[in-house]
């Protein structure tokens, strides 16, 4: 349930107010935007949504049964009477392989579609009965079609979300490619060039492979970033940055840096589906872990009931594209690396040649927001509506990817985020497994916590957002087989013997005492459903060991 305690609306109130005049002022906001906090109440596992243990859907079987065992993340929106579904890193078998091995492997997300007319009510959805996914295979092959933006999409390089303007689609894609600069001018976007950084790993115009910023001096760091017309390094050069993102602090972190990256807008072509073309680059730092939902009809100016929070659709000059966001996946707040939520939207993309100029929020007085067009001046948006008048930071340091809906029910915004992370070494990370892949060295004072998938809610998309509560809980694998690693359970522990266990993942790069846990939440936009006293959710998430996604629903109470 909401606090008492006031919430912030950009000026602060004084300790003159008594705790009586803080507790009647409380309850006057309270009553007058009529809604409290929602809570959870429980969280089912319902079961695998696609790879191992799901059904493939039956225009995967016949006439040619597709070449596919496992994929993750799963982002969704509606267009044309589907529910589409855009896949991350996907596997055609269960010891890696490639999906598209005509294309060498160069491209291997995978996308699919359930038909909305046929899951028009969520409440069929059962363990019994979960919807099958069609994913798109290329003609007259076994070869499960992989997304292709113009450039190679290899391991770790994922779809993060798409949005329908109701007449075409888009997708956004993080490619992890920053860009080298001499002066700031070479950066644009409102960005900085610092000149200390120099890059590991493969050089940031060849689109396949990690680039990696470094300091200058550091063991294999090499300091000629940019690259001239000619394709010769230029002496001196270095890395575009936003000085402004939470994650910066001393010293320069090989993967936690203020380092801007490339994020892809691409336009979905209408007769190859695998295909994005008209792409756009949106060069940032706060923004590379971003979710995207549309809304009907936004100003800044209105007041919050006036606004149409409601999915786009049809028409309408007002029509925008949210955008929440975090620097990276994992935080070191131990080391001052803090994962904090940013805001911007953009107007409605109408097609070819569509403009895409992110207005980044800047604070707000009143619930009245402000923007700018510079990234620099976007500010972290306040995560604990129960603390008056401060400016709270995320606790967590897990918070892996996010998922934003408009639950119209509750009159409320609500995010899920979060899960867990393996730090089991292995032979090529030997100090923290997984982990170490996103915040290098530094993953020794990560606080991996309890796994859970965690939500917040909020009147406005800005927030201030509420706590956070658990959704539900994957578990401390150093405890053993419980919570989701107990028979039955959607996560995979080596102690767990029962013939309900979730199964293992055969693959080279995991351990054997590989354990699993869960990432990318995806709130479900059109399966959220009224219930008494609130609302059920139906949402999916991916799961690390079992390598798939699964599907789940979730109950709030108002």
């Amino acid at each position: 349930m909401q606090s008492l305690a006031p919430r912030r609306t950009g000026s602060v109130l004084t300790s003159t107010l008594g705790r009586a005049g803080v507790v009647a002022i409380a309850m006057l906001i309270i009553a007058s935007d009529g809604s409290a906090d929602p809570s959870v109440v429980a969280t089912e596992y319902l079961g695998p949504f696609t790879g191992e243990g799901a059904q493939l859907h039956p225009d995967n079987v016949q006439p040619i049964r597709a070449e596919y065992f496992g994929t993750d993340l799963g982002f969704s929106y509606t267009h044309e009477g589907r529910i589409h579904f855009l896949f991350g890193d996907t596997t055609a078998s269960e010891p890696y392989a490639p999906i598209e091995a005509s294309t060498g492997g160069d491209y291997d997300d995978a996308f699919g579609a359930v038909d909305s007319a046929e899951w028009s009510d969520a409440r069929r959805i059962t363990r019994q009965n979960i919807p099958l996914i069609k994913l798109g295979q290329n003609s007259g092959t076994s070869e499960v079609a992989a997304i292709n933006p113009g450039h190679p999409m290899a391991l770790g390089q994922t779809p993060i979300g798409g949005f329908s303007n109701g007449e075409r689609e888009f997708g956004l894609f993080n490619i992890g490619k920053p860009r080298g600069c001499r002066v700031d001018d070479d950066c644009g976007e409102g960005l900085t060039c610092d000149t200390i950084l120099g890059f590991m790993g493969r050089p940031y115009t060849e689109w396949s492979g990690l680039t990696l910023a470094c300091r200058d001096g550091a063991p294999g760091c090499s300091n000629d970033t940019m690259q001239d017309d000619a394709g010769k390094s230029v002496p001196q050069s270095g890395l575009c940055v936003d000085e402004t993102s939470s994650i910066g602090a001393d010293p320069v972190s090989h993967l936690l840096t203020t380092t801007a990256l490339q994020v892809l807008i691409g336009l979905r072509d209408k007769q190859d589906p695998r295909r994005y073309v008209d792409t756009r680059y949106w060069l940032t730092s706060k923004f590379v872990n971003v979710a995207a939902r549309t809304v009907q009809d936004f100003a800044p100016e209105r007041p919050r009931a006036e606004q149409d929070y409601r999915p786009a659709s049809g028409s309408g000059d007002r029509r925008r594209v949210f955008l929440w966001s975090r620097p990276s996946f994992i935080g070191v707040g131990a080391r001052g690396r803090n994962m904090a939520l940013y805001f911007a939207y953009v107007d409605m993309p109408e097609g070819e040649g569509y403009v895409w100029q992110p207005q980044y929020f800047t604070g707000s007085r009143d619930d009245i927001p402000t923007f700018s067009t510079d990234q620099r001046a976007a500010v972290p948006l306040d995560l604990d509506s129960s603390v008056a008048g401060v400016q709270t930071i995320e606790p967590h340091d897990v918070v892996n990817q996010l998922s934003v809906a408009w639950v119209a029910p509750l009159k409320k915004w609500v995010m899920f985020y979060g899960g867990g992370m393996s730090r089991l070494p292995t032979a090529t990370l030997a100090k923290c497994g997984v982990l170490e892949v996103f915040t290098g060295p530094e993953c020794v004072s990560v606080d991996v916590g309890n796994g859970a998938v965690r939500m917040r809610s909020a009147d406005n998309p800005w927030g201030p957002w509420s706590p956070p509560q658990d959704v539900i809980v994957g578990g401390d694998p150093a405890r053993g087989a419980i919570e989701q690693y107990a028979p039955g359970g959607a996560l995979h522990h080596s102690q767990c013997v029962a013939p309900t266990c979730a199964p293992h993942l055969d693959s080279p790069h995991y351990s054997a005492d590989e354990y699993g846990f869960f990432y990318a939440a995806n709130i479900i936009e059109e399966w959220i459903t009224p219930a008494p006293g609130g609302v059920d959710i139906v949402w999916n998430a991916s799961t690390w060991d079992p390598y798939r996604v699964v599907l789940l629903r979730t109950r709030l109470k108002e």
